[in-house]
């Protein structure tokens, strides 16, 4: 099974994905790495190959057209809902798709077994989300669709998803969920993890919390396997934004992600996290 990764322009996600990569590739050397990419800069095409990562240039149907401009700081984060169309995953019934700000501390092997219906997610570490809408609308093919919604919905993180793929070609379903994704993407509160749980509700597979296990928790350091950096990212040690967040194994598994690093990445790393305590 392929491993995914997703990027933008922007050069702190690249550096994550460098790390992510290197990481999983101490634990699983033969597994081949995807890096979807919208963009057109060859230093961020470049750096992805030299990583020794596939690059899947995309161009993607929810785009800068598409998604409100209050999203575009973030527009790549989408990209994971298109998996299903990337000509270099056609053949491939399931990926593993992972945000690049990630660490691999142990092998996947059981999490690469599994084969969910539609798509594996764990629970979000957060309370219950409560939204404005009880039902949401989109038009596909002429038709007006309706998606209730549960209230509250206790969310699944899109952090780390074992996509179907397969399953979402089928009868073209995943243009029906983009064209919802296309119609509710200013009504949504969190960005593609709601649009992702609010359309696929109880039809996605609930993965053990080790699969994606940030470092506040408190089991992140014994039973972690894939440690997702939720919240605050490696460099984050001085916005009084994340104080609550970085609690327990965050300092630790921070210095672990910083071993990762050449001494010119440490460097930049470095000018990152003196500009947090300078805001």
């Amino acid at each position: 099974m392929k491993v995914v990764f997703c990027i933008d322009d922007n050069p702190r996600y690249l550096l994550m994905l460098r790390v992510a990569v290197r990481s999983l590739r101490l634990l699983h050397p033969d597994i081949t790495c995807v890096c979807v990419y919208a963009g057109d800069d060859t230093g961020v095409m470049d750096a992805v190959r030299e990583e020794g990562v596939l690059l899947a240039r995309y161009r993607p149907v929810l785009d800068a057209t598409t998604i409100p401009a209050a999203f575009h700081r973030c527009i790549g984060c989408f990209l994971k809902l298109e998996l299903a169309l990337v000509p270099e995953l056609a053949a491939e019934s399931h990926v593993l798709y992972c945000d690049s700000d990630v660490l691999f501390r142990r092998p996947l092997d059981d999490l690469l077994a599994l084969r969910p219906p539609y798509m594996g997610m764990a629970r979000e570490d957060t309370a219950p989300f409560f939204h404005d809408h009880a039902e949401l609308d989109y038009m596909w093919r002429g038709r007006r669709y309706v998606v209730p919604l549960p209230f509250p919905i206790w969310t699944y993180s899109s952090g780390v998803v074992l996509f179907n793929l397969e399953r979402l070609r089928r009868h073209d379903h995943v243009h029906n969920f983009l064209a919802f994704c296309a119609g509710n993407v200013q009504r949504i509160g969190n960005l593609d993890q709601s649009l992702l749980n609010y359309f696929f509700g109880k039809r996605i597979t609930k993965l053990d919390p080790r699969w994606n296990c940030p470092p506040y928790r408190q089991a992140a350091l014994a039973e972690g396997h894939i440690l997702h950096f939720h919240g605050p990212k490696p460099w984050d040690t001085g916005q009084a934004l994340w104080r609550d967040l970085r609690i327990n194994h965050y300092g630790v598994l921070r210095e672990e992600w910083l071993d990762w690093l050449t001494s010119e990445e440490r460097s930049r790393v470095r000018v990152w996290e003196a500009s947090t305590h300078e805001a």
